[in-house]
């Protein structure tokens, strides 16, 4: 009788499938018109590869990098999510045909289908992906191209520049060809067919909003307390102490929680939420179940729950530690978290050792979003941040939070760089402004844009001033030429004259003039030399903000 129902619901159906087999699919892949461009930045692909290179190194017999969404349409398989990994994937398949001429046909293949692109991307970059990576013998030159201004052009060099980086260090190409094999046949994804967009696009939206998190939580909460030697008792009682520490968070929220709790009890990342052997490992390792359910965990909940909250108390300190915590908190990655849920749950009682713990964080954690520390010690040193946390000549060593002299003068030098990236130059400009004295805490979603005061092109006001164009585009975007200001503000001001910009900045009624706006009140004039005053001065801030050294 139950035969009458079917197995699969009508227009979806799923399969587990290996990298090469997704490539080679019938009919080919292709990114529709209405997704974004290519959005990764070298952080994302050197955590792909590493964490491959990873998975290839224990000899794993298969790495899942999650699920991509495919809708059929006009015979072709849209990409509705999964985008990036793909184009990345690809890209590290040119890296391997173009390197090794001698193996270059089998990666080919998974390139392209004959003379057609396995994957197509969006109109406005196909031709581009095309002569640059999906036919041979460019890559290299890929990875030296300057920036072109285009953010999905200058991302792919980005991405050929930190795969080859990342792959010259297999020096050997039989060791490089035994990788990527096996990148092409054990790198593992769920994949979803629809018949219609529509209902990919709610897959995507459930896949994304629901189930994991919370089934993942289940798992782990039946093995801690089923699989324990707890009597009846303790058994009670800790289920409702994990039941309490639950309510304390948005589901999405106590998953990060748990999805953070290998790493807080033993400096081991959980390779993938739900992955129940390593956190059932890491409680083992750290004390075991029942230190965990009814000391660890209830402690390093609330300390995370603070956080959230924007509501960290470390007495005297307070204030400056919860600035900082909120721009942090904007940052993608949330790789720091860890180090900060180990001190409050441990320290928050010296408000001192506070203050310096968390400038050397929120530092350490801005040098990762700046590309300033190398992504393989990146985690290694989280790690010993959060083993050491009280243990401050290890804390504060350079294989800890502390800065190499190489390093800070990166990190000097990088934010003396053109900030082309949108959401890197918002968030630093953010940054800023909560460094500035007066200054305000934003948020990624408060109604703040950045502003080029000289626009990037256009305007015969301004190319009369700045008639160099190259001269221009470098000035333009330096910290010394942004402000943050309303959307509506940005639209009003545009390419208008400096005199005229100045009413839309200091004259709109209801807006909110921030410290980092309000800097330029006393400028009358904005000249080269202005820009160039101006960026030492907004360096400098930062600089004293983080401790950094600067030279001379």
């Amino acid at each position: 009788m139950a035969e009458a129902f079917g197995g699969t619901p009508l227009g979806l159906s799923a399969q587990i499938l290996n990298l090469s087999g997704v490539l080679t699919r019938k009919p080919d892949l292709k990114v529709p018109r209405y997704q974004r461009a290519y959005t990764w930045t070298d952080s994302e692909v050197r955590e792909l590869m590493q964490d491959l290179w990873d998975a290839y190194q224990r000899k794993a017999p298969f790495y899942f990098i999650g699920q991509i969404v495919l809708v059929k349409n006009h015979g072709k398989l849209e990409i509705s999510d999964g985008q990036q990994r793909l184009v990345t994937l690809t890209m590290l398949f040119a890296y391997a045909r173009d390197r090794m001429p001698a193996r270059a046909k089998p990666y080919q293949t998974l390139i392209l289908d004959g003379d057609k692109p396995r994957l197509l991307l969006r109109h406005e970059d196909a031709s581009y992906f095309w002569g640059m990576v999906q036919e041979p013998g460019h890559m290299k030159a890929l990875a030296r191209a300057q920036d072109t201004g285009n953010e999905s052009k200058d991302l792919f060099a980005l991405a050929a520049r930190t795969i080859e980086a990342e792959l010259a260090r297999i020096e050997d190409d039989r060791e490089l060809d035994n990788f990527m094999s096996y990148v092409a046949r054990c790198c593992t994804l769920n994949v979803v067919d629809a018949d219609e967009r529509g209902c990919a696009q709610r897959v995507f939206h459930t896949l994304n909003k629901r189930g994991s998190p919370l089934s993942s939580a289940d798992i782990i909460k039946s093995d801690l307390i089923e699989n324990s030697k707890l009597s009846n008792e303790q058994a009670e009682a800790a289920a409702h102490k994990w039941e309490e520490v639950e309510a304390l968070f948005e589901r999405e929220d106590f998953a990060k929680l748990l999805y953070m709790m290998p790493f807080l009890l033993t400096g081991e990342a959980m390779r993938s939420p739900g992955d129940l052997g390593s956190f059932r490992t890491a409680v083992d390792n750290a004390g075991g179940v029942y230190t965990f359910l009814f000391e660890q965990f209830p402690r390093y909940a609330l300390a995370l729950r603070s956080i959230f909250a924007g509501a960290v108390n470390v007495g005297a300190a307070s204030a400056e530690v919860n600035r900082r915590v909120a721009l942090m908190k904007q940052v993608e990655k949330w790789d720091w978290a860890p180090c900060a849920i180990a001190f409050l749950a441990e320290h928050s009682n010296e408000p001192e050792r506070a203050r310096r713990f968390f400038q050397a964080l929120d530092r350490f954690t801005f040098a990762c979003e700046l590309a300033v520390i190398d992504n393989r010690v990146r985690e290694k040193r989280y790690a010993i941040a959060v083993k050491k946390v009280g243990d401050d000549k290890a804390l504060y060593s350079e294989s800890g939070l502390q800065l190499t002299e190489a390093e800070n003068d990166k990190f000097i030098f990088n934010l003396n760089r053109s900030r082309k990236r949108d959401r890197q130059r918002r968030l630093l400009m953010m940054r800023l402004e909560a460094a500035m004295p007066g200054g305000h805490t934003l948020t990624m979603t408060d109604d703040v844009t950045v502003e080029h005061v000289l626009p990037k092109s256009g305007s015969a006001w301004w190319n009369e001033r700045f008639p160099d164009s190259g001269l221009r585009d470098e000035l333009s975007n330096l910290l010394g030429n942004l402000i943050l200001i309303t959307y509506e503000q940005n639209k009003e001001a545009d390419t208008k004259p400096y005199p005229k910009k100045r009413v839309s900045f200091f004259e709109t009624p209801n807006a909110p003039i921030h410290a980092v706006t309000e800097d330029i009140r006393p400028i009358e004039g904005w000249t080269f030399q202005a820009i160039e005053m101006r960026h030492e001065r907004l360096v400098r801030i930062l600089c004293e903000d983080w401790g950094l050294v600067r030279g001379g």
